[in-house]
């Protein structure tokens, strides 16, 4: 499968979002407008146009048999800040399927999801397996 992209989505990074994560998290108090990191993580995912699963299936991933996150790449080129909209732009670089000592066959999902306002302030990859619905 070739980059295909996803429809945009959008995140609202809220004040108050941002301090109940650094409530829950133990993290410092927020000085200024600079949220915390995770919301690269969270904002991305909590931004795209429909949830995870949804897009798995629409994909044909198998998402009831229990994906398994193997990789996170986070790039943070700008800080996030609260008090703003990001737009969410989602890609799927890719979806392999490969032999599974585990599952018998598994598919690799190659997922890429950006917050940005026209420039991207982050980026995450993720690396999903999927034990396969069936086999090749």
């Amino acid at each position: 499968m070739t980059t295909e992209p996803l429809p945009p989505g959008e995140f609202h990074l809220t004040p108050e979002r941002d301090d109940r994560v650094r409530q829950m998290s133990g993290a410092p108090a927020r000085l200024g407008a600079r949220a915390h990191p995770i919301f690269a993580f969270v904002g991305a995912l909590g931004g795209l146009p429909m949830p995870i699963k949804a897009l798995s299936e629409s994909l044909g991933l198998a998402f009831d048999q229990g994906p398994v996150l193997a990789g996170c790449v986070i790039d943070l080129t700008r800080p996030l800040e609260v008090g703003r909209r990001y737009t969410v732009a989602g890609r799927v670089e890719g979806i392999t399927r490969k032999p599974s000592r585990r599952f018998g066959h598994a598919d690799h999902l190659h997922l890429a999801i950006a917050l940005g306002d026209g420039a991207p302030f982050t980026e995450i990859r993720l690396h999903i397996i999927f034990p396969a619905a069936e086999a090749p």
